[in-house]
């Protein structure tokens, strides 16, 4: 398709390259992508974190355990947050791109 040719609102592509060439789309969920990636390896080594914390002094030992737990539930709903919002765009993505072969119409409008 060339460049100049009009496109379809059905006819989204997610592309990866330079980000401020990126569509928008595709760049909300290369960052989803992303925030997900930097969440699971900051609970690989939340422990570690925390005893790090402990070692230099930014926390008294006898909080580390809750502060490792805290640190955790947040960790937790931060995926949570992460795996709705991309729930949430792939859903948007499923029914926008939908087209009813029998009527042509997009599904979900009357006919």
């Amino acid at each position: 398709m060339a460049p100049d040719t009009p496109r379809k609102s059905s006819d989204v592509r997610i592309r990866f390259g330079h980000p401020w060439r990126m569509m928008q789309e595709t760049r909300a969920l290369t960052m989803l992508i992303l925030g997900h990636v930097i969440v699971f390896l900051l609970s690989i080594g939340h422990d570690e974190i925390v005893e790090e914390m402990v070692a230099d002094g930014w926390i008294f030992a006898r909080y580390a355990e809750q502060i490792e737990l805290l640190f955790g539930f947040v960790l937790f709903v931060c995926w949570g947050a992460l795996t709705y919002r991309l729930m949430r765009m792939l859903q948007s993505a499923r029914t926008d791109a939908c087209i009813c072969p029998r009527c042509n119409h997009q599904c979900g409008t009357a006919e």
